[in-house]
């Protein structure tokens, strides 16, 4: 196994700041400007979870930035893989009273999936959230049909 890119501590440093790693060109990335911040950090969360991801260090991090993050597409990236790893219980309370829809759905389905026993309070809690998928995701579920999982994906076992 080839040695890991950067070290923890680079691909923390770039996570939490969005600064250029290491070996970066300063050219252009060849994606649209606007996406430099959410493209570099996802690749960063990539690499931290690929060359470290076991690491209670690497796992802290990624709940960190989970937690409150500056980008909210890579702050669902660290919760999906939080997830995959089983370690994102401890923040789906807090995910529940996000601004970011992405992330309380994730929420909203993690509970479905693990605690379905709370559904009357989540269907009270967000009968009036506006946005569609989590309407749904609490449609289908009052239905007893198996919900789609939008967001949430179970552990690898």
């Amino acid at each position: 196994m080839a040695a890991p890119a950067w070290s923890l501590e680079t691909l923390i440093h770039t996570l939490f700041t969005g600064e250029k790693l290491p070996g970066e060109t300063s050219d252009a990335p060849p994606w649209p400007l606007a996406w430099d911040d959410e493209y570099r950090r996802s690749t960063v969360i990539s690499h931290i979870d690929q060359d470290y991801g076991e690491l209670p260090q690497a796992i802290d991090a990624l709940r960190r930035f989970a937690e409150s993050g500056d980008v909210p597409e890579a702050r669902m990236r660290c919760v999906e893989l939080l997830g995959v790893k089983s370690q994102v219980k401890p923040l789906i309370e807090q995910l529940l009273e996000d601004e970011e829809p992405e992330l309380r759905l994730y929420a909203i389905e993690y509970l479905l999936v693990n605690e379905p026993e709370r559904f009357a309070e989540l269907d009270q809690r967000f009968r009036d959230d506006e946005d569609f998928q989590i309407q749904d995701v609490l449609a289908i579920f009052k239905r007893g049909e198996p919900i789609p999982l939008y967001c949430y994906a179970m552990p690898e076992k």
